[in-house]
C-alpha cells in the first residue's frame, strides 16, 4: 500500500550546478558534518534553514552531566519544594542546548537581500 505524496513534496525538477573540485569538496564535506547528502544539505539551504554539523561526543556526554544534575535535584523535591524550579530550568536548558546544537537553524532571504549579502 503506497502513499502518493502531495504534489509540493514531489521532487521531479533536476538541476545541474557546475562546481569547481574545491567547491565540491567543500560541499560533501559540510554535508557530511551535517549527516547529510549534498542535495538534502542543498534542499535544506534551499528552504531557508541552515543545517548544522553533528555534535561530537563531548556534548552528547555534557547533556547526560545536566541530566544527571536535572535527576539529582529532581529527588530533592519532596525536601525542598523550590528544587522544582531549579529542575524546569534546567531541563529548558537541556533543550534548548539541544536545539540549538542539533536543530537547523533558520535564516531568512529577505534578511539577506535587505543587507546586500545575497
Amino acid at each position: 500500500m503506497s502513499r502518493e505524496k502531495p504534489e509540493k513534496d514531489v521532487r521531479n525538477v533536476p538541476i545541474t550546478v557546475r562546481l569547481n573540485e574545491e567547491e565540491h569538496e567543500k560541499l560533501k564535506q559540510c554535508a557530511a558534518a551535517c549527516g547529510l547528502s549534498a542535495a538534502e544539505f542543498m534542499r535544506q539551504l534551499c528552504k531557508e534553514n541552515a543545517p548544522q554539523p553533528q555534535p561530537k561526543t563531548e556534548f552528547w556526554e555534557l547533556l547526560n552531566k545536566l541530566y544527571e544534575v536535572h535527576d539529582a535535584f529532581k529527588k530533592c523535591v519532596p525536601y525542598y519544594p523550590t528544587a522544582a524550579e531549579i529542575c524546569k530550568e534546567i531541563k529548558d536548558f537541556i533543550l534548548e542546548l539541544q536545539q540549538k546544537s542539533t536543530l537547523p537553524q533558520r535564516f531568512s532571504l529577505e534578511e539577506l537581500t535587505e543587507q546586500e549579502a545575497v
